[in-house]
């Protein structure tokens, strides 16, 4: 149960924002990142954050894969999965096409909308081709009046991909999908832990039910004044000295997986101690550290 909630970060906010740009300006974008710093996780907050603030929003959501060989079959079969159509495979690439366009009509009529947001995760592994026939399908969709705003979220290799097409003249492209573009981070100082951390203190632990994570696991010291967002400060200190005591390459940049582990840990762990007089020390930060994973996967 404690994994079903989601913190946002200050990153997941300047995603937030631009994504409500590009809804305005009817444009896609690209956001990158390296592997594993909460493209996904950002992916899925964003996701259940715009199905409560506009519930009459499409929104499709796919994972590229990669592939060596590429066909209009295999693409436009993923995509009709994407769009949970009951007959997504086939052998006739038009005849997949054609069913995809009049699926996607179908979803924006039923939501009475005129814009499908559609996020497409690992969207490094798409190749000239794909971008292409997804160009083809944005058009026809154009051409009956439906807009599908595409977030292409993937590897710092996305960015570069976009400065061949600007290279290569292939501004059709880029005018339809990447006019628009944010470097994704990571947690990256301690105000940020504060800032995540602050979550925690808010954020409603179970629903309607009033009370917030803290206060949910540790209730005698939250009435005595206890915040996790004090804590910012200690949490970054814990991780910094991981970081280096592992002699980890570049500098500190978390992904929210380690984040959430190591909070985790101290919430499902240290609840039984709770009192008025409970305080998180550096032993147990340092702890839950060691057990969110954090040095074992960088290494």
């Amino acid at each position: 149960m404690l994994r079903k909630y989601r913190i946002p970060t200050p990153s997941i906010a300047a995603f937030y924002a631009l994504l409500l740009r590009c809804l305005t300006l009817r444009t896609g974008a690209i956001v990158y990142a390296r592997s594993r710093t909460g493209k996904t996780y950002a992916i899925l907050f964003l996701e259940s954050l715009l199905g409560a603030q506009r519930p009459s929003l499409p929104i499709l959501r796919m994972r590229c894969q990669h592939k060596r060989l590429p066909t209009e079959t295999a693409f436009f079969s993923a995509l009709l999965t994407m769009a949970r159509h009951k007959a997504s495979s086939g052998r006739d690439p038009t005849q997949l096409r054609q069913r995809l366009v009049q699926r996607l009509l179908e979803i924006a009529d039923q939501a009475r909308s005129n814009v499908i947001l559609a996020f497409l995760d690992e969207a490094q592994h798409l190749t000239y081709s794909e971008f292409e026939w997804l160009r083809d399908i944005h058009d026809e969709l154009e051409l009956e009046g439906v807009c599908i705003v595409t977030m292409f979220v993937g590897q710092p290799s996305l960015r570069s991909r976009k400065s061949i097409f600007q290279r290569d003249g292939e501004e059709q492209i880029v005018a339809r999908f990447m006019t628009e573009e944010l470097p994704f981070h990571g947690v990256r100082s301690a105000h940020e832990c504060s800032v995540c951390l602050q979550g925690y203190d808010q954020g409603e632990y179970l629903e309607n039910s009033g009370w917030n994570h803290t206060r949910f696991f540790f209730p005698q010291a939250h009435g005595a004044g206890m915040r996790l967002a004090a804590e910012g400060g200690a949490l970054w200190e814990a991780f910094d000295d991981a970081h280096k005591r592992a002699q980890l390459v570049g500098e500190l940049e978390l992904p929210m997986e380690f984040f959430t582990h190591a909070v985790q840990h101290i919430l499902q762990h240290y609840a039984q101690h709770d009192s008025t007089h409970f305080t998180l020390s550096k032993a147990i930060w340092d702890e839950s550290v060691e057990v969110s994973g954090y040095v074992r996967a960088r290494k």
